[in-house]
C-alpha cells in the first residue's frame, strides 16, 4: 500500500489480477482475501469456525479492551446481552425526532444558500457527534459540553484512528507511544472524567426514579452496572470500566461511520442532480416538501419516512458504493477449507465487501460501479442479501446498523425536504482520505435553495 489508492481500490485491482481469492500480507500477518458472495456465505454461516478478528479495528483494544467489537466467547455474549436490546430497531426509531433536530442544525449551520462549503468533513463529523451525544447521553454537544471536553474527545479519537491505521505496529510500542504522549493522556483523562460524571448523574437519577424507563443509551448501560459481572453469568451486566469502553466505542462509531455516509451522499448527490430532483418529486407527491419557511416543513414520522421508496433506494445506493467497512475480518478457530483454499487455525481471512457490492455477477442494472439508485426499483430490486453487506454480516455484523440506516435516510431526506440543491463546485479527482473508513477528500459543494 503506497497511500495512492484506497484499500477498496487495491482489492479490486488484485481481484482483476489474481482472481476471486488471493493472499495479502498485512504487515507481518498472512491474510486470505475472498471476493465472492458465496465465500461470504460460507464464512458467515460457520460462526463457530470463524470468529471476530482483532483486525476488525486494529489496535483498538489498546484504547478500549472492554469494547464488544474486540470480544469473543463468553465475554462477548455477556456484552451482547446488554447492548443488543438497546440498539434494536424498535428502540432506535424513538430517536427519529432527535436525528431530525440534528439534521436541521447541520443544515442551518453548514448548508447556507449561495455559499460554497469546502470544509464538509468537519461539518459532517460535528453532525455525527451531535447525534451520538443526544442519543447516548441526552447531551447537546454544541451547548452543554465544554469546549475542552469536545477537544479531548476529538484528540482521543485522533490517536485511536492513528494507531488503528498502523496495524503492524506491536501493541507494546503503541502503549509506550500513548504513555509518553501528553496530549493523549490529557484527552483520556478529560474524556474519562466526563463519562464518569455522566454515569454518576445517571445513577443518582435512577435511584431517585426507580420505575422510569431508560430514555438514553447511557441510562440502559448504567442500569446494567454490576462490578461483580463475570462471564460465567451472561446476564450479570457490565462493570464500570466496560461501560466506559462501550461508550467510547459508540462515540467512535458515530464520529467516523455516520459522518462518512453523509459525506458520500453529498458527493454523489452533487454530481447527480437528477437524483436530487427525483427525491424532491417523491417528497412532493407525499406532501412532505417545505412550502414557506422552516415553520412549514412537514414533520417526519416513521410512517412517512418508510413510505419514501426512492429515498430508500438512494440510501441503499450510498451504502452499497461506500460501505461502512471495505473489508470484513474473521479469524479461523481451527483448520478448515473455503472454496478449495486451506485456512489454518489462527489465520485471518478478509471478505472484500466493496468487491462484492460492485460485482457485475450480482448486480445487473447499469454499471454496478456507478451511482444509480434506480437499480433497486428494477432488475436488482430482489438482490441477494449477501450481495450488499455495508455493515458486515453474520453474528458479528455491526450492532449500530439500525441507527446507521435511520440516521442516513433521515438526514438526506431532511436536506431534500428543505428544498436544498447541492451543486458540485470542485474539480474532484477521486482523491480520498483513508482513516478507518474511506471518505472523499478535496471536494466542495455550492448550496442553492429551490
Amino acid at each position: 500500500m503506497t497511500g495512492q489508492s484506497s484499500f477498496a481500490q487495491v482489492t479490486l485491482d488484485y481481484q482483476r489480477r489474481f482472481g476471486d481469492k488471493f493472499q495479502y500480507w498485512f504487515g507481518s500477518l498472512r491474510c486470505l482475501v475472498f471476493c465472492r458472495m458465496e465465500h461470504a456465505q460460507t464464512i458467515f454461516d460457520d460462526r463457530h469456525i470463524f470468529e471476530q478478528s482483532p483486525l476488525v479495528l486494529p489496535n483498538f483494544d489498546v484504547f478500549c479492551p472492554g469494547s464488544v467489537s474486540m470480544l469473543t466467547g463468553a465475554r462477548f455474549k455477556r456484552h451482547i446481552r446488554v447492548l443488543s436490546p438497546i440498539l434494536k430497531r424498535a428502540k432506535i426509531i424513538n430517536y427519529l425526532e432527535i436525528i431530525v433536530e440534528c439534521a436541521d442544525r447541520f443544515i442551518d449551520q453548514h448548508l447556507c444558500p449561495g455559499q460554497v462549503n469546502r470544509d464538509l468533513v468537519s461539518c459532517c463529523r460535528s453532525f455525527g457527534l451531535n447525534v451520538i451525544g443526544f442519543i447516548e447521553f441526552g447531551h447537546d454537544f454544541d451547548i452543554h459540553v465544554d469546549l475542552p471536553i469536545k477537544k479531548a474527545i476529538d484528540d482521543f479519537l485522533y490517536h485511536a484512528v492513528l494507531l488503528m491505521n498502523i496495524p503492524w505496529m506491536p501493541r507494546w510500542l503503541g502503549k509506550i507511544y500513548l504513555k509518553c504522549n501528553w496530549k493523549y493522556q490529557r484527552a483520556y483523562r478529560l474524556t474519562h472524567e466526563f463519562v464518569e460524571k455522566v454515569i454518576e448523574a445517571e445513577l443518582f437519577k435512577q435511584s431517585d426514579m426507580k420505575n422510569e424507563r431508560p430514555k438514553h443509551v447511557i441510562a440502559s448501560l448504567v442500569s446494567s452496572l454490576n462490578e461483580q459481572a463475570n462471564d460465567e453469568h451472561p446476564s450479570s451486566g457490565l462493570t464500570r470500566s466496560e461501560i466506559f469502553d462501550e461508550v467510547l466505542t459508540m462515540i467512535q462509531g458515530g464520529y467516523e461511520s455516520g459522518s462518512a455516509a453523509l459525506l458520500w451522499f453529498i458527493l454523489f448527490a452533487s454530481k447527480n442532480p437528477r437524483v436530487q430532483q427525483r427525491m424532491k418529486d417523491e417528497l412532493r407527491k407525499h406532501h412532505l416538501l417545505m412550502t414557506d419557511g422552516l415553520t412549514n416543513v412537514p414533520p417526519l414520522t416513521s410512517d412517512n419516512l418508510a413510505s419514501l421508496t426512492y429515498c430508500e433506494c438512494v440510501t441503499k445506493e450510498v451504502l452499497r458504493l461506500a460501505p461502512i467497512g471495505d473489508l470484513v475480518s474473521r479469524t479461523s478457530t481451527c483448520d478448515t477449507i473455503v472454496d478449495n483454499v486451506k485456512v489454518y487455525r489462527g489465520q485471518t481471512v478478509f471478505i472484500a465487501t466493496h468487491n462484492i457490492n460492485t460485482d457485475a455477477r450480482y448486480w445487473h442494472h447499469a454499471d454496478p460501479r456507478r451511482f444509480v439508485p434506480e437499480r433497486f426499483l428494477g432488475e436488482d430490486k430482489n438482490h441477494d442479501p449477501l450481495a450488499m453487506i455495508p455493515f458486515g454480516g453474520g453474528h458479528r455484523a455491526c450492532l449500530g446498523q439500525e441507527l446507521g440506516w435511520l440516521e442516513l435516510k433521515t438526514v438526506i431526506v431532511r436536506i431534500m425536504q428543505r428544498g436544498i440543491t447541492l451543486e458540485d463546485a470542485s474539480e474532484h479527482t477521486d482523491s480520498y482520505d483513508e482513516r478507518i473508513i474511506v471518505i472523499p477528500d478535496n471536494f466542495a459543494v455550492r448550496v442553492r435553495i429551490d
